[in-house]
């Protein structure tokens, strides 16, 4: 199938009418698509998927008809904007990271480039960025995104679209309202992001959780799941939630048989995906015991880095059932509160009536912040040497934490799948072992033995606090708040310094052994 590459951007956007300069124009990433894209076949329908909520509701009326676009100038008295005259700002600079100084061969090169954004640039600029703006985001950075989706997933149907959200969070929850009634149940994984369960209650859905194995969500068990399920207690799920790689809090990834034996179920059980993905980028690639701090980056050109990873649930897509949700968190700044949504036309439309009426655009100075780095500094190129450059940085912290797992974590009770994406390492610590709760189970229903279980989990997290280490309990992430019968805990290596990565493995080690003292005599 052909696509979209970093050479062909220059020729697609000569070829495309010039960005609109008004403020909050009608815009949509359908603009700025290849050829390639134009050529493919439409989405399924999927109105049956909508809630009672949603199905009906098309947003604004009021703000799909303020910014109209005619031959002569509109003189705008029906619109409750403020004039840029009395913003208090004259220009933005930001002094971003250059990319040559990514690709610099001398560690801790901190080379920088300048952004000044003035009130009345002759492109987008702060009379523009810092009004009202469209729910799809401003022309000038959607075009940027809707190339960069291109370049990466190359979805298999034409009438796919992306806009700018106000972060995952916030588009998680428009997507369960979109799809979702009171009582319906979404299938995730059986430990997942704990905002999402939170997320699903605040919406009414109920969730259920499907087992995992080290290659992330079990296609066989979502199978038996769907094929099985028990009407009595709901309808059956229309909705999986799924983090594919380097999931929160496991740190799996699913692997691409797995991803396509999901797809042909989810196509088969008729179910939308949404695709939460905000660890894509962080390639941490197989963990090489021998490897070194010191290691160089991989040296790849930017259009393979894009192309390397494993495929996404929308570069999968032939039938349009996929949300793919993206975030700026993870790779950029999470304060920027800005990611995107792409999916197809149907379910995004569905999106901006609600962002109309909610958040209504993502933050003018994020979105200046972004268009200026992304595409006036970096540009594509420059983007996939920053996620390169990232992922190196993240890929030595994971080595390093892995090396203190394997000096200072007692083998005999605790284990670990080494990641190969994102920021997370999942440890089970074998409680069979514990000298007075391991003699528990052959007595106790597993409701008692949960119970034990979320007391010694509590009384690890305290200990090890106590030395001055904080992880997080496994039991937060699971699908119903249980234990479920294990015990397991969630670290980071995104957060702390580099530095104090090992002692807060050792001082975890130390809490364990105090723990389980007397089986580790």
């Amino acid at each position: 199938m052909s696509r979209l590459h970093i050479h062909d951007i220059e020729s697609l956007r000569a070829s495309s009418a010039p960005l609109p300069l008004t403020v909050a124009p009608a815009t949509s990433s359908e603009h700025f698509k290849s050829i390639h894209t134009r050529q493919r076949p439409v989405a399924c329908r999927l109105d049956h998927h909508f809630s009672a909520e949603s199905r009906d509701f098309n947003g604004a009326d009021f703000k799909k008809g303020a910014s109209p676009i005619g031959p002569r100038k509109i003189i705008p008295l029906g619109t409750g904007r403020p004039t840029a005259d009395y913003y208090p700002w004259e220009s933005f600079t930001f002094h971003g990271v250059s990319p040559a100084s990514l690709a610099s061969s001398t560690a801790n090169d901190s080379g920088h480039s300048v952004y000044t954004v003035t009130k009345r640039d002759a492109t987008y600029n702060l009379s523009l960025g810092m009004n009202y703006g469209h729910a799809a985001g401003s022309p000038h950075l959607l075009r940027f995104i809707t190339e960069h989706i291109e370049l990466v997933h190359n979805p298999p149907y034409q009438d796919w679209r992306t806009f700018l959200s106000c972060g995952a969070t916030v588009a998680l929850e428009v997507a369960l309202r979109i799809f979702c009634n009171r009582g319906d149940w979404i299938l995730t994984e059986q430990y997942t992001y704990s905002g999402t369960l939170e997320t699903a209650t605040l919406t009414c859905a109920r969730v259920y959780g499907v087992e995992m194995d080290a290659d992330g969500l079990r296609s066989d068990v979502l199978e038996r799941t769907l094929a099985s399920w028990d009407t009595s207690k709901g309808r059956k799920p229309r909705v999986l939630y799924t983090i594919p790689t380097g999931q929160n809090p496991t740190g799996y990834s699913q692997s691409l048989e797995r991803r396509a034996a999901i797809y042909a179920i989810a196509v088969k059980h008729d179910l939308i995906i949404i695709e939460d993905d905000p660890y894509y980028f962080l390639r941490l690639g197989p963990y090489n015991e021998a490897s070194t701090d010191a290691e160089e980056p991989t040296k790849i050109s930017p259009d393979a880095f894009y192309s390397t990873g494993d495929p996404s649930y929308l570069s999968l897509d032939t039938s349009g059932r996929v949300v793919r949700l993206d975030s700026t968190s993870k790779i950029l700044a999470p304060g920027l509160r800005a990611g995107w949504v792409t999916a197809s036309s149907q379910i995004i439309d569905k999106f901006l009536a609600y962002q109309e009426v909610s958040t209504i655009a993502v933050s003018g100075s994020s979105q200046l912040m972004l268009w200026s780095l992304l595409d006036q500094g970096w540009g594509h190129t420059g983007f996939s040497s920053w996620l390169l450059h990232l992922s190196g940085e993240y890929r030595q912290r994971r080595n390093i934490l892995l090396r203190a797992c394997q000096q200072h974590l007692p083998r005999d009770i605790a284990e670990w799948v080494p990641p190969r994406y994102g920021m997370f390492l999942w440890i089970k610590v074998n409680w069979r072992r514990h000298p007075v709760i391991g003699k528990f189970e052959t007595k106790a229903t597993p409701e008692e033995v949960d119970s034990r279980l979320q007391g010694l989990e509590a009384q690890i997290v305290s200990d090890a606090l106590s030395r001055g280490v904080l992880i997080t309990k496994g039991s937060l992430f699971s699908w119903n708040k249980r234990p479920n019968g294990e015990l397991h805990f969630r670290m980071t290596f995104a957060a702390a310094e580099k530095a104090d990565l090992e002692e807060g493995v050792r001082l975890l080690g130390e809490t364990l052994r105090g723990v389980f003292q007397t089986c580790l005599d």
